[in-house]
């Protein structure tokens, strides 16, 4: 019974994530032919639609990096099994991942193979697997990577769960007003923000 429940469960996040992929490719049809606002990696757009008080919450849901060493050992442990895969798709492209101290995960440039082909079908700058970021792009926009930074502290804080609640968010949602991609945009914002106070 268990594992059959799984099976259905495993069959509709996978329809989810379709579902999800589709939304996003006629997102990005819509930004190209300028009935859409383009969802730059920090901008503050409001969800076309109300959302749930949950959702809304979650849209503001930053996680900050560990502070402690046991919580930093932790987040990574519990990341890992996304990062695993986010390190195979690295060697896919054919790059060499580099750890990143200031945004505290790995980042990929010049990323090529799957994750370049992914990318482009569904119109993205970058994506984050576990505490990897790849980027097709050589020298990817700090904003863009502060925005993906945000995706690998909610891999921290959910690990594996953050796949099938992607995918949901972004059946129902689209990748737009996905509340998990709306935090990564407040999240990349504010590091923005603090970019500009701390050049004045």
């Amino acid at each position: 019974m268990i594992r059959r429940l799984g099976s259905i469960l495993l069959a509709a996040t996978v329809v989810a994530s379709v579902v999800g992929v589709v939304r996003q490719r006629q997102e990005a049809r819509a930004v190209r032919a300028g009935t859409l606002p383009r969802a730059s990696a920090a901008a503050a757009l409001p969800p076309r639609a109300p959302q749930p008080p949950w959702a809304e919450r979650l849209a503001t849901w930053v996680p900050d990096r560990p502070s402690t060493p046991a919580g930093r050992v932790a987040a990574t442990v519990w990341a890992a099994p996304l990062t695993a895969a986010g390190l195979v798709l690295a060697a896919l492209a054919g790059r060499l991942p580099r750890w990143d101290a200031e945004l505290g995960c790995f980042v990929v440039r010049g990323a090529g193979g799957p994750s370049r082909a992914a990318l482009g079908f569904v119109r993205a700058s970058a994506n984050t697997v576990g505490q990897v970021v790849l980027s097709p792009g050589a020298d990817p926009d700090p904003i863009l990577l502060a925005h993906e930074a945000v995706h690998a502290r909610q891999a921290e804080r959910l690990g594996v769960l953050l796949l099938p609640a992607y995918a949901w968010l972004s059946a129902r949602y689209g990748y737009r007003d996905n509340p998990l991609e709306r935090a990564a945009r407040l999240g990349a914002a504010r590091a923005r923000d603090a970019r500009a106070a701390g050049g004045d």
